[in-house]
């Protein structure tokens, strides 16, 4: 979670505009510590299931990922998750230098989709490792209760405090 503090004064002369980008922010935060747990879970197990087996490799090639496309049967590689090494490397390979795929990432800002997976940045996953997984079975999300707002007025010292919090916890569905 965040807490954000002001003093009524300042929160009363602030825009609106500059509270949502704060706001959204404070929610983009909550959202990245979820996703590093997310990785973290994958990557080390949750406590009862171990964390996924790596294949390391002195190059990344096409071969590489067809090899594991084929190793995930039954499920499907529909998602790579990877640091920004990573991506960069995955990008670097001669078969995933479309130049459409080139020309829609100039334009929208949306990466290539090797073999039909979304590619996931995450600028603080560990470098050397990508993940491939299928998102429909690979972590189960446990929530406790949406996400909480509270507001608290300290009438002592003047400030106002809101307080942004999700309560959740990741686990592995499957082993492997």
């Amino acid at each position: 979670g965040r807490v954000l503090s002001s003093s009524y004064e300042a929160l009363r002369g602030q825009r609106l505009e500059l509270l949502t980008v704060t706001l959204g922010q404070i929610g983009a935060g909550i959202a990245a510590a979820q996703m590093s747990d997310a990785v973290d879970t994958l990557i080390n197990g949750d406590g009862v299931k171990e964390g996924i087996a790596f294949a390391t490799s002195e190059s990344l090639s096409y071969a590489d990922f067809l090899a594991l496309w084929g190793s995930l049967a039954p499920f499907q590689l529909n998602v790579i998750a990877a640091g920004t090494d990573g991506i960069q490397k995955l990008l670097q390979i001669a078969e995933f230098k479309d130049a459409q795929a080139g020309l829609n990432f100039q334009g929208t800002g949306k990466l290539c989709t090797p073999l039909g997976a979304t590619l996931v940045h995450i600028p603080g996953m560990e470098a050397g490792k990508i993940i491939a997984l299928d998102k429909n079975c690979a972590l189960e999300m446990v929530q406790s209760g949406d996400v909480l707002i509270d507001s608290d007025k300290l009438i002592d010292r003047q400030l106002d405090k809101l307080s942004v919090s999700a309560i959740a916890g990741f686990a592995r569905v499957f082993s492997g």
